[in-house]
């Protein structure tokens, strides 16, 4: 923490140097490792006291914006150079190096496009422009503009992509002198008389530690002493006018001058609160405690808010946001720049939302095996053994000796089926798929079930069973959160979404069988093509992603594909009895995502085992525990492997299985 007098010293410089404000130099002196950041910027650009003051403007903006060093210089350069003139085109350059990653190189010739590098705009130009612009217009609903506020004819103008990078000052006095000579003034429209104010009370003195200009409590343990916290979940249930004491991050703010607006989030649920007067301008995320009056106002009722207000009447701030926050992340950042602040956006209304329904998701399949009578149990995940294939296994070495992540715990779990019944687990599996699809990860949470002595059309309906009953409980348990996420699947807008009748998504058994044959007629019938041939599909060739969700989106409800030719599948799933080319095999397919199960009845005799071990020119020895099933009292048996993160997308609605991961691991990114 720097002493007072280092404050003081570095403000005098970012006044002289950077040609900040008193008090946003003040501020940002602070922060001493941010001011000496930028002022080492400006010195490694020669800037100093004496340098234009626009051009300096300029570059603390690149400063505040851009987190790449080498990024800000480039930009630095081009402002210094004079090639990017307006602030417009500052921002843009803003824009396009923040989307890049921190250590790729500027292509410049594109940087030099998208930033308008060479565009000059005389002011007869700009005059023209706007002219051309507000003509499109009728002269009428100009003058209703204008009677209601002048910045929106400078809306209007702002829209003409001509005009992006033009000097704004310019802009607006061309705009002014179009709206005098052609629309004519109406500030002289007669006002309605001002209601008299009354003389304010005078209050008492403030206690000493409240900050007399802010009404601010200094010190935040001071709030809310002997009150117990109010979680936000609870807030709606509070009785009107009392007092309550929260705490929780500003999710929005809006600062007005006599009063403030700030949704305030705890985790646990959002609530807006109202702060009258003058306050400090912070900026969200900071970090609040807060004693407030309950008051009822149906307009609070935004996204997931309840229809109530908080009036702050004692509060203070915890942990200061810092500005550049504002800048962090916008609508145009592009995918891997959201990614790598997955951290912040992870804050964020639809963030936040999907991980507590994800929460809830998990909850609903473990709480569906329990009352099935299931045992839940934690497999290994470093193992000597392959399950799905040898290519998509992550190997390392472990004291010496080859291993891999696992890519299943499946043959875990049939190992304590003699021992513990029916068994499940939620555990991380891993396949190293150098695949991009939307449906893809490197690491993923595998939810798996065992069941013994079951047939095939068992397995099928306690797939049906499980799938029903996790919607229903998800619905019940966080339906609105749901509904914000995924509003288009309600039977009615008015509709409850707590209630699971209200819902198109809820699948209702049986699902539809189809054979992997009838599969490829399918697709053939309907010109579902091939992806990797743009041929029609034949009999033994994989269904990939595109075409499966295709086939889906025809049929328009889940199905189960079953019997897939054995030369497909794994070599432990049981042959079909009646066609010992096909296997028990299924997999679960949902619209909008496609494969979200896959699961098989098992083969349970030894010498089928032993037989599928040499086909597959495996060495049956290090998976003796695995075989010694087979022999010490073997029994009917099958099970699956559901991708939790799938079946999410399909309830959530969302684009990509990455987005509703914590931190995806995937091929190209193991980060943050």
């Amino acid at each position: 923490m720097a002493t007072p007098e280092q404050q003081s010293a570095l403000a005098d410089k970012l006044k002289a140097i950077v040609g900040l404000d008193d008090k946003n130099s003040k501020d940002l002196a602070t922060k001493p490792e941010r001011a000496t950041e930028i002022l080492k910027y400006f010195e490694a650009l020669k800037v100093d006291a004496g340098s234009d003051p626009k051009v300096k403007s300029m570059l603390y903006a690149t400063a505040i914006k851009v987190k790449s060093p080498a990024h800000a210089n480039v930009v630095g350069e081009y402002i210094l150079g004079g090639k990017l003139p307006t602030a417009q085109q500052v921002d843009a350059a803003a824009k396009y190096v923040s989307g890049l990653a921190a250590d790729a190189a500027i292509d410049r010739a594109e940087f030099e496009k998208v930033c308008g590098v060479g565009v000059t705009l005389s002011r007869e130009k700009i005059r023209s422009l706007i002219e051309a612009e507000l003509a499109k217009t009728p002269n009428d609903k100009l003058k209703e503009m204008v009677a209601k506020s002048r910045s929106q004819i400078l809306g209007l103008v702002k829209k003409c992509d001509d005009l992006r990078f033009a000097d704004i000052n310019v802009v607006k006095d061309e705009t002014e002198a179009y709206i005098d000579k052609h629309v004519g003034k109406v500030d002289d429209a007669p006002k309605p008389a001002k209601e008299e104010k009354k003389p304010a009370e005078k209050k008492p003195p403030a206690p000493s530690t409240v900050s007399e200009a802010w009404a601010m409590e200094k010190d935040f343990t001071n709030v809310g002493k002997g009150m117990t916290r109010t979680w936000l979940r609870d807030i709606a249930n509070a009785p009107k006018d009392s007092k309550v004491y929260v705490c929780g991050w500003a999710h929005r703010v809006r600062h007005q001058a006599k009063m403030s607006f700030v949704v305030v989030r705890d985790g646990t649920g959002f609530v807006q609160v109202v702060f009258a007067g003058k306050i400090p301008n912070f900026h969200r995320e900071t970090s609040l405690a807060i004693v407030a009056t309950v008051r009822d106002e149906p307009k609070a009722a935004v996204e997931l808010q309840p229809p109530i207000e908080l009036h702050a009447e004692s509060w203070a701030i915890v942990g200061e946001s810092d500005g550049d926050i504002e800048n962090l992340v916008t609508a145009d950042s592009n995918p891997d720049k959201l990614f790598d602040a997955r951290h912040i956006i992870l804050r964020g209304t639809n963030g936040s939302t999907v991980m507590k329904v994800r929460s809830v998701i998990t909850r609903a399949f473990r709480e569906h095996f329990w009352s099935v009578g299931c045992t839940e149990v934690t497999p290994p995940t470093l193992v000597q053994t392959q399950c799905e294939g040898g290519s998509t296994l992550f190997d390392f070495q472990f004291y010496g000796e080859k291993a891999y992540l696992t890519q299943s715990s499946q043959l875990y779990l049939e190992t304590v089926v003699p021992s513990l019944g029916d068994v499940f687990c939620v555990m991380p599996s891993y396949r190293a798929e150098k695949s991009k699809t939307r449906r893809h990860l490197s690491e993923f949470t595998h939810i798996e079930g065992e069941y013994g002595n079951i047939t095939f059309e068992d397995l099928l309906s306690k797939l049906e069973h499980m799938i029903c009953d996790v919607v229903d409980a998800t619905i019940r348990l966080a339906g609105r959160e749901l509904a914000f996420l995924n509003p288009s699947q309600l039977v009615s807008p008015d509709a409850d979404p707590t209630k699971p009748e209200s819902w198109k998504l809820r699948p209702t058994r049986p699902f539809y069988r189809l054979p992997y044959s009838d599969a490829i007629k399918f697709c053939n019938a309907h010109g579902i093509k091939n992806q990797e041939t743009g041929e029609d599909f034949q009999y033994g060739e994989d269904i990939s992603d595109k075409p499966e969700r295709a086939m889906i989106a025809l049929i328009g409800k889940p199905v189960l594909m079953t019997h897939f030719p054995a030369s497909m599948k794994s070599f432990y799933m049981a042959r079909d009895p009646k066609d010992s080319t096909l296997t028990e095999s299924v997999d679960v397919l949902m619209p909008g995502v496609g494969e979200i199960v896959g699961g098989s009845m098992r083969m349970y005799e030894y010498k089928q085992m032993m037989a599928a071990y040499a086909h597959e020119k495996l060495d049956p020895a290090p998976y003796f525990w695995y075989t010694d099933q087979r022999k010490y009292g073997t029994v009917p048996h099958g099970g699956f492997g559901l991708g939790l993160e799938r079946f999410c997308v399909w309830l959530m609605a969302q684009e990509h299985v990455k987005d509703v991961c914590m931190y995806p691991r995937l091929y190209g990114r193991c980060q943050p």
